[in-house]
């Protein structure tokens, strides 16, 4: 690293990939199990490199420096990672010399094998800010999500039975099928809907499936919710995904000005149903309605970054079966996402997008009902 990098750092507070030590400890097995916490943690939070500097005050970042250390350090930092992380998270380490201070510089670089386990406890950890934490169980499984080891959509719901599912809407959108020929089944199963447990020789809707074509998934996934917020109320929509949004279009129409691009908050609205965060079952997706903006927020969705437009999307079954299936008149409002969004809304104020990784929320601010004029639908 070079010293200007060294220099930013230093001027940045601690936060989710920022950590700073006054020592360097790695006698202790205490102390080898509280930095390995650290840097599982910090390659566990979403974002890009992570740091952990020594011989730095955590509060004044005042430098203190470190000892003079072994040149095999970085070796036996490795060594350690190794024998207590699954997988072991890549690192690389580095002293530089600052204001007459030598500083520890431990880079954590991204990893593509999230989540990272503790083997001597079995936990996982993440930042919160400036702390390292256990991981939630919705925070694994997104991890677990994100990496393609599993997906909200793909698992079984045993305490469901395909009765839960709507077969005419099925229909509507793959053809006529007969649900007790035993190839409709397995149409559906390839297509994810259903699931088979083999050893049962039993049939299972998937969660993806009741989002989908279910009677009222919200029995079975409780969190998915559609909600407004809007003059001091609030309206819930529950259903499928094409019943949330065909209620939630009817009643938006009720309160927005007639001149407001609806189209476009429908997308918006429709992107964050896809791509939130299942496994968080705390939060329900929002749409606040104000006078200065409106606010679609959702636990957690795909990240997305404004400079490279780069996205990571959450619930790729959901997304891949929309397109599959098509759009029809009156359904599911879905393809032109917040880039096309941006574009109806470019002669009032700017659409901005924000991820608070502390609450856990992704958040779409759009121009609010006083940008455009009174008239109602």
């Amino acid at each position: 690293m070079n010293i200007n990098k060294l220099k930013q750092l230093l001027k940045n507070e601690e936060g989710f990939k920022l950590d700073f030590k006054l020592k360097l400890s790695l006698e202790l097995e205490s102390d080898k199990k509280e930095f390995v916490k650290d840097v599982i943690a910090i390659a566990n939070t979403p974002g890009g490199r992570g740091y952990i500097l020594f011989g730095v005050e955590d509060k004044t970042r005042n430098l203190i420096g470190i000892e003079e250390v072994p040149y095999n350090t970085e070796e036996k930092i490795q060594q350690i990672i190794s024998n207590r992380s699954v997988p072991p998270v890549p690192v690389m380490f580095e002293v530089q010399d600052i204001d007459n201070k030598k500083i520890g510089i431990l880079t954590i670089f991204k990893s593509m094998q999230v989540p990272h386990q503790m083997l001597q406890t079995g936990a996982f950890y993440v930042r919160r800010g400036s702390t390292t934490d256990k991981a939630t169980r919705h925070e694994i499984a997104n991890m677990l999500q994100q990496f393609g080891m599993l997906s909200f959509e793909n698992v079984p719901c045993r305490n469901a039975t395909l009765e839960e599912l709507d077969f005419e809407l099925i229909k509507q959108h793959i053809g006529h099928l007969d649900i007790y020929k035993k190839q409709d089944k397995l149409i559906l199963s390839t297509l994810g809907i259903i699931s088979t447990d083999l050893e049962k020789n039993t049939y299972y809707p998937t969660y993806g499936g009741l989002l989908l074509f279910g009677k009222n998934p919200q029995q079975f996934i409780p969190q998915a919710v559609l909600e407004i917020h809007y003059n001091g109320h609030r309206i819930a929509f529950t259903g499928n995904i094409s019943k949330m949004l065909q209620h939630f279009e009817t009643a938006v129409m009720q309160i927005i000005p007639a001149s407001y691009p609806i189209e476009a908050l429908i997308e918006v609205v429709t992107n964050a149903i896809i791509h939130r965060n299942y496994w968080n079952n705390s939060q329900y997706t929002t749409v606040r309605i104000e006078e200065e903006l409106i606010v679609v927020c959702n636990p957690t969705s795909y990240e997305y970054r404004e400079i490279s437009g780069d996205r990571t999307r959450v619930n790729p079954w959901l997304y891949s079966r929309l397109l599959i299936f098509g759009q029809k008149e009156n359904d599911f409002h879905f393809g032109i996402g917040l880039d096309k969004a941006k574009q109806l809304f470019r002669d009032k104020a700017e659409i901005k997008i924000e991820t608070n990784l502390l609450e856990g929320l992704f958040q779409v601010f759009l121009p609010g009902i006083k940008h455009y004029e009174a008239q109602q639908y």
